[in-house]
C-alpha cells in the first residue's frame, strides 16, 4: 500500500458485536500514510488520508483500505 494506490473503501463502524455494521465509502486515492505511534491494540495503525471520489479526503485504518490497482 503506497502513495497514489487506487482503493476500495469499506469502513466498520459501531462497537461491540452487535453494533458493528460495514459502510461502503466507495473509491478512493491514497494521498498520504502517516505512522502512529504503538498503542495497546496492534490492530491500529498507520492512518490512511484518502481522496475519496466525493472530493473529501478522509482518514481510515488499514482494515478499511483494499487496494484495486497499485501506482506503477
Amino acid at each position: 500500500m503506497k502513495v497514489g494506490d487506487l482503493v476500495n473503501i469499506n469502513q466498520e463502524r459501531g462497537a461491540g458485536c452487535s453494533y458493528k455494521y460495514t459502510l461502503p465509502r466507495g473509491l478512493g486515492v491514497i494521498m498520504r500514510l502517516e505512522e502512529t505511534e504503538p498503542l495497546i491494540h496492534d490492530e491500529i495503525g498507520p492512518i490512511i488520508h484518502v481522496l475519496l471520489s466525493t472530493g473529501k479526503t478522509e482518514d481510515f485504518s488499514p482494515k478499511s483500505v483494499e487496494v484495486i490497482s497499485e501506482n506503477g
